[in-house]
């Protein structure tokens, strides 16, 4: 009797789900797919997808009957819940470098800055970004997107800046600098208060600094990520106290190599030098794995520590596309900085020291994979610009190395939810999770390559459905074949319906993105377009490209191109910022000094320059470096005339007249800064190097 009644609910059961299924009516259907099952690794058939605004209702057999408003026959093909980039920064989308991107979001450029994140990612199935850094002017706006996921941006988590320690040199505007202990704990409360859920510790921030936010963290459930690769915290260390997500495989060779003792062993080895360039410093992070190959001892620590990764349940992002791409591994050139704006790596190797580079990258991708079933979570996180398309590169890449195709797709989706406690609602396809969801035109598990197919993506419910930007697209042309063959090609297909019409911003992020690589006739070609699309409008680019471009093009002593840079500037965008600092700076490169004193003179209170004492010191300190120490001089005095009580202008005045042998006046400015500022303990070693004991 027992047996029957059990038979008998379970059978009412089974008759009201069907019975509520046929009934309800729902806004989607997605029939007769292929689902992979992300938590158990399997592939279930024949199943139909059922959705009610932006959550998926339920999940049943094909042949089960239903009602849904809007129906998509997935004709047995795979689906996968949305996937996650773990590590992301927004400023990488804007232009060249992320010295470049705005200081602010305005708020006529929101549309622009999601619609970057869609082209970038969603429009690859990448449903879901973290944002790794980000500077904290942009905080509220991001924010505000992280609170409110539209279906037709991916959804976005942000973790405020990057924290750092305190530093006397100029920091990225994304690094955020904690004076102490006790500031690193009131930064984390600061954050808890506005609403975040993450936070990244930098590689840049103190022992104590890092001991003190991670254990605030704890306090208010912050998920920490941290990147530990300067020998200042390892990740035995941060795993002691409590963090478990570690970022770039790459950082696992500091916590067991001392890079301070074996960087120029290593470099020795493979008769490599010290990194000049972005794409070589990726490829020395390739070339330690050959060097921990090679010895027993260090490879035994290496396992050793995979597994105590895996006991703690430690996550570690990828980085992988970046790396691959240093060492030409890859069909998909990504960088950490795509300035300036190329296709192939900034690397310099003999044939040997490159068959040399091949190998180890192939010791890497072996350690990738011991460590993934060593059971360490592996999750992607591209850190680059391009990253949807860089992720299913990287995807290929674990699948190239060894990786079965089950563990990469878990490895995309519910690895990545779970290290960011997102799977409440995402990282699988079950009922009450969102939505988001990538419908496969060719099966990945036939074919790697597949994972670059064309897809049907499902975003918070919706189908999603790409723009294709005639901007964007002109603009990768003009960088593969110039601007005469890119303006030719706009003529033929400006009118084109396969492109949604010309968007205002886009073209100006166009322009943005090459101005920020210095392509100054390519900006000017794209902006004529715009002129001659959108004659009523005016556009205004952000000052930090016009600054932060013409003071790159100093460092490299490219004057000439400097002078064109800054004067297409002042021409083409009149209502950007503008420093004081720097136009004083080009007009004494110009007329010389007696001119440059003049125009300080008649702009010095004119509202429309911004006039910062870091920045006018960082001015003198360039012609330093530019071997002009009487035009340095004739800055660091201007800003002494300017800031009487600062004694850091009197520091770097004395500085100045020290480098042209000018005792007798620096040792009275380094005097004047110590009086100011009894701290300055720089200052006593230089008055002691000019025999003043004080």
């Amino acid at each position: 009797m027992k047996k029957y009644v059990l038979f008998l609910t379970a059978f009412l059961c089974l008759v009201l789900n069907f019975v509520s299924c046929s009934k309800t009516e729902y806004d989607l259907a997605i029939k007769n797919v292929s689902l992979f099952d992300s938590k158990n690794k399997t592939v279930l058939e024949n199943k139909t997808i059922l959705i009610k605004a932006d959550t998926i209702a339920a999940v049943i057999d094909f042949s089960e009957e239903f009602s849904a408003k809007t129906v998509i026959d997935g004709k047995e093909r795979l689906v996968t819940p949305g996937f996650i980039d773990t590590h992301t920064h927004l400023m990488q989308n804007y232009t060249s470098s992320s010295d470049f991107a705005p200081e602010y979001i305005a708020e006529s450029d929101y549309d622009l800055a999601r619609g970057l994140m869609t082209q970038m990612y969603l429009a690859y199935g990448v449903t879901t970004i973290i944002d790794m850094g980000q500077p904290e002017a942009w905080m509220d706006v991001t924010l505000n997107w992280q609170k409110k996921p539209s279906p037709q941006y991916p959804n976005l988590f942000i973790c405020g800046g990057s924290m750092v320690s305190d530093a006397n040199y100029r920091q990225p505007q994304h690094h955020i600098e904690v004076m102490n202990p006790e500031d690193g704990r009131r930064k984390v409360r600061e954050y808890a208060e506005k609403g975040l859920k993450h936070m990244k510790l930098y590689r840049k921030l103190k022992k104590p600094d890092f001991e003190a936010m991670a254990d605030e963290a704890q306090k208010f459930d912050i998920t920490i990520n941290t990147h530990t690769d300067n020998n200042v915290v390892t990740i035995d260390e941060a795993m002691e106290l409590g963090i478990q997500n570690f970022e770039h495989f790459f950082t696992v060779t500091p916590s067991i190599l001392n890079y301070d003792e074996h960087w120029k062993t290593m470099n020795k080895a493979y008769g490599i030098q010290m990194s000049p360039s972005i794409d070589e410093f990726s490829a020395h992070m390739v070339f330690f794995f050959s060097y921990i190959k090679e010895n027993p001892e260090f490879e035994a620590q290496l396992m050793a520590l995979f597994d105590r990764m895996a006991a703690n349940r430690a996550s570690i992002s990828t980085a992988l596309n970046v790396l691959a791409s240093s060492a030409r591994k890859t069909n998909f050139f990504t960088s950490f900085e795509y300035f300036p704006i190329r296709r192939t790596p900034m690397v310099s190797y003999t044939d040997a020291q490159q068959k040399q580079l091949y190998d180890a990258y192939d010791a890497m991708m072996l350690y990738v994979k011991k460590a993934h079933e060593k059971g360490v979570k592996i999750r992607v996180g591209t850190d680059c610009r391009y990253g949807g398309k860089a992720m299913l590169h990287e995807l290929m890449l674990l699948h190239e190395a060894g990786i079965p195709m089950v563990d990469v797709l878990q490895i995309a989706t519910l690895n990545g939810y779970e290290s960011m406690q997102l799977t409440d609602d995402y990282g699988s396809i079950e009922i009450g999770k969102k939505a988001d969801m990538i419908l496969f035109d060719q099966n990945p598990f036939e074919d790697q390559k597949h994972l670059l197919s064309k897809k049907t993506i499902i975003k918070g419910g919706k189908l999603f459905t790409l723009k294709k930007s005639l901007a964007y697209a002109l603009q990768d042309i003009i960088i593969d074949e110039g601007k005469d063959k890119g303006l030719s090609w706009y003529e033929k297909m400006g009118n084109s319906s396969t492109y949604e019409p010309l968007d205002s911003n886009e073209l100006k992020n166009v322009v943005s993105t090459f101005l920020g690589d210095g392509r100054v006739e390519d900006a000017e070609a794209v902006l004529g377009l715009y002129k001659q699309n959108f004659p009523k409008l005016q556009m205004n680019i952000d000052g930090n490209i016009l600054t932060n471009g013409t003071y790159a093009r100093l460092r490299d002593k490219e004057y000439e191109a400097a002078m064109a840079f800054y004067e297409f500037g002042q021409t083409n965008f009149p209502k950007a910022e503008r420093t004081l600092p720097l136009a004083v700076l080009m007009t004494l490169l110009k007329d010389g000094i007696p001119a440059a004193k003049k125009y300080y003179t008649l702009i010095k209170a004119d509202e429309n320059y911004i006039y910062n004492e870091d920045e006018m010191n960082a001015v003198g300190y360039l012609l330093l470096q530019l071997e002009k120490p009487q035009e340095a001089i004739a800055i660091f005095k201007l800003n002494v005339q300017a800031f009487p009580d600062s004694w850091n202008v009197y520091d770097s005045l004395g500085e100045a007249y020290m480098a042209i042998g000018q005792k007798k006046l620096a040792i009275q400015n380094y005097q004047k800064s110590i009086a100011l500022h009894p701290e300055n303990e720089y200052g006593k070693e230089q008055l002691k190097k000019l025999g003043i004991s004080r």
